[in-house]
Order: C-alpha cells, then sequence, then structure tokens
C-alpha cells in the first residue's frame, strides 16, 4: 500500500520576507533538496543507492507551488514500498523510517551529531553503516546546491518533517559545506573501521583523538587493492574484538580546520596483541 510523507521547507529573512529570492540560486536550492529526497528514498524503497538515470526515488518526489509566509515550498514523497520491510526494519511507518534517514545524511553532511536517531534508525545504522556513509557522500553535493540561496534571498531554510524541523540551513551551515580545504600533508594513525561500503570504498572510521567518526573516501585503485583490510576491520569492529586498521591518508578540512573526511592512500591490519 503506498504511503505519502510531507516534507516543507521554510525560508526566511533576506528577500524571502517579501516572499521573494533570486530565481537562479533559489530554484537551483529547492532542487537540490528535492534530489536530497530522490536519493534517500530511493534507498528507502529498494536497499541500493542510485544517481543517475530514471530510478524509483526520483519519480517518488512530488514538490507543490510556493506558499506565503515567508518562503514555503512543500513536497511530498509518494513510496510504493514499505521501508522498513525492504531494509529490515519489521513493521514500522514509513515516515519515521524516511525521516530518520533524511536527518541523518543531512546531519553528517553538516558535520553534526545525530542525537535524536530512534531506534529503528540506530539498528539500521548498525546494520548497514557502510550504506548510510555512501548515502551521505552521494548527497553532499545536493545539500550544498541547497545552500545556494542562504545569502541570495533567505538567511535560514528550515527544513520539515512533518511536524518537527529536521535541520536548518543557514549562515554556518553554509560557511561548512562550501569549505573543502584539502590538506596533502601525508599522515598515519590506527583506526577502528566503524562503517565500509565494499562497492564506493566510503565509510567512516573512529578518531580517538577527536572522540567521534570521520568519513572516509578512497580511490578506486586503492580500494581494490586494501579494500580487504578495511573489510577486515569492520569485522574486527562489529565482533569486538579488537583489531585496528592503520591507514597512512590525508585530509579535507572545514574552514576552521575540523577534519571533513579522509582521503585513504594505504591501509595494513593491526590485530589486538594479548600479553
Amino acid at each position: 500500500m503506498a504511503a505519502q510523507v510531507p516534507f516543507r521547507l521554510k525560508l526566511t529573512g533576506d528577500t524571502a520576507d517579501q516572499h521573494q529570492f533570486q530565481g537562479y540560486d533559489g530554484y537551483m536550492a529547492l532542487a537540490g533538496f528535492a534530489w536530497t529526497l530522490a536519493l534517500v528514498t530511493n534507498y528507502a524503497e529498494t536497499g541500493k543507492i542510485r544517481q543517475r538515470g530514471d530510478f524509483p526515488g526520483r519519480d517518488a518526489v512530488r514538490a507543490t507551488a510556493l506558499k506565503k509566509g515567508s518562503i514555503i515550498a512543500d513536497f511530498s514523497v509518494l513510496l510504493q514500498q514499505s521501508p522498513g520491510q525492504v531494509l529490515g526494519l519489521g513493521a514500522i511507518g514509513a515516515a519515521p523510517v524516511l525521516y530518520g534517514l533524511v536527518k541523518r545524511v543531512i546531519a553528517r553532511n553538516l558535520g553534526e551529531d545525530d542525537p535524536a536517531k530512534t531506534p529503528q534508525i540506530s539498528q539500521l545504522i548498525e546494520r548497514r553503516a557502510g550504506d548510510i556513509e555512501a548515502l551521505v557522500a552521494k548527497v553532499e553535493p545536493a545539500i550544498r546546491q541547497s545552500h545556494a540561496i542562504i545569502g541570495n534571498g533567505a538567511s535560514e531554510m528550515q527544513i520539515l518533517g512533518g511536524h518537527n524541523i529536521i535541520d536548518t540551513f543557514n549562515e554556518r551551515t553554509h560557511e561548512y559545506v562550501k569549505a573543502n580545504v584539502e590538506d596533502a600533508s601525508l599522515m598515519e594513525k590506527d583506526f577502528s573501521v566503524a562503517a565500509f561500503n565494499v562497492n564506493s570504498g566510503h565509510g567512516a572510521v573512529f578518531d580517538n583523538d577527536l572522540h567521534r567518526t570521520v568519513s572516509i573516501s578512497m580511490a578506486k585503485d586503492v580500494l581494490n587493492k586494501f579494500g580487504s583490510i578495511f573489510t577486515w576491520g569492520l569485522d574486527q569492529y562489529a565482533n569486538k574484538t579488537g583489531g585496528r586498521v592503520r591507514i597512512k591518508y590525508t585530509r579535507i578540512l572545514a574552514m576552521d580546520s575540523t577534519p571533513k573526511r579522509y582521503i585513504a592512500l594505504s591501509a595494513e591490519r593491526r590485530p589486538l596483541r594479548l600479553a
């Protein structure tokens, strides 16, 4: 049975308060949000990550005419499949899964934690962490595009799922997403592998110095050569057997030098050595 899940963008500040925004950047921002919904929806409906051609998530997202107050843009997602069944979460409604996934991929792209995870979304992240990190990476350009209107007709974009705020885009988040400072310094450290997608090479490692996970990616040749080591590291993490992976990497930083992503260049196993 099909389910319809509503989303709303509320734009305020700047010329949005007069129900206007800069045409090109404004509509590009709305398109970026629609594309975010399309990519996340496709994963929720099929369990697969797609971004090219015609796919179910692309067809599922609908938009209505803009409304005043200051500017309100309503979207709806028409789901033909149950995300709970597709993703192995059981009999859970479509809306909580889709809202949780959208919240997760936005938060990760803004460098934010996602403390409001429901038990079902926490379970999904635990089971399919590599998939979620790959989805986060695929959505990154769309979220950057969604910020085009910040400073070009609006000072804030509030994202709502139903009656709940999912996140808010503003000048701070705009600065974060548009800044990708490449630090080509070669670094090396031992990490726990918290997530890894064997097809894309996207994932996350836990950095003990930062006390948080950091996204990772790698070139195709690095994935082909060292992917099995990251898979081993993920198994060590999942089974709590203590093994880590020593990674040589460069970094992508935010403007404040906070690491956004590590680019893996090589890896080796570091098994736990018992006394």
